[in-house]
């Protein structure tokens, strides 16, 4: 009998201990991959862009065995937009996506994040322009850094409702090689 009394009061340490555990990281996992390119169903979460065509690569990878192959071409604005099942970044400290640049010169990429539904104007959005040199390049975006391109309103990270990745008005095509976007704590 005290044997039993004993093993349920072990057992109800562990629970508390598993519990507390949970709750002290948040609940959240350590990183929240909006897509790593893996498969036919990871183009689902993209939406394209006019001018823009993209395929699963079996190159230049670096999470997992694929990557997203995207071809771009002079106009406006190719890229790509994400489908975001998290609109709460809150418990994340980075944006991180990987990019491979193939062509033999740096060429400019653009990120914008939008916490509003409607489409803000440009000044009422982050929007930051990156530099990729050829070969692989690892872009690194801190949520804390996060601010609107006209007053420097800070991004609300509760509520993030668009994620896209273009070029401004390319001059010829290019082709680049994402993998890996990802929250990361």
């Amino acid at each position: 009998m005290i044997n039993a009394i004993y093993h349920k009061i072990r057992i109800g340490i562990m629970i508390i201990f598993i519990l507390s555990l949970f709750t002290c990281s948040g609940g959240r996992p350590e990183q929240f991959i909006l897509s790593d390119f893996e498969s036919d169903a990871d183009l689902d979460k993209v939406q394209w862009q006019c001018h823009t065509l993209f395929s699963i690569a079996d190159e230049n990878a670096t999470h997992g065995h694929s990557s997203l192959r995207l071809e771009l071409y002079p106009s406006a604005y190719p890229g790509i937009a994400f489908e975001l099942p998290l609109r709460d970044w809150r418990s994340y400290n980075m944006l991180s996506l990987d990019i491979y640049n193939p062509q033999g010169e740096e060429i400019s990429l653009a990120v914008r994040i939008d916490d509003r539904k409607e489409f803000p104007q440009f000044d009422d959005r982050y929007t930051e322009s990156f530099s990729l040199k050829p070969g692989m390049n690892h872009l690194r975006i801190p949520l804390d850094s996060l601010a609107t391109t006209g007053t420097g309103r800070c991004i609300n990270l509760k509520t993030i409702y668009r994620c896209l990745i273009f070029m401004a008005q390319p001059q010829k095509n290019n082709i680049l090689f994402l993998d890996y976007v990802h929250l990361a704590a």
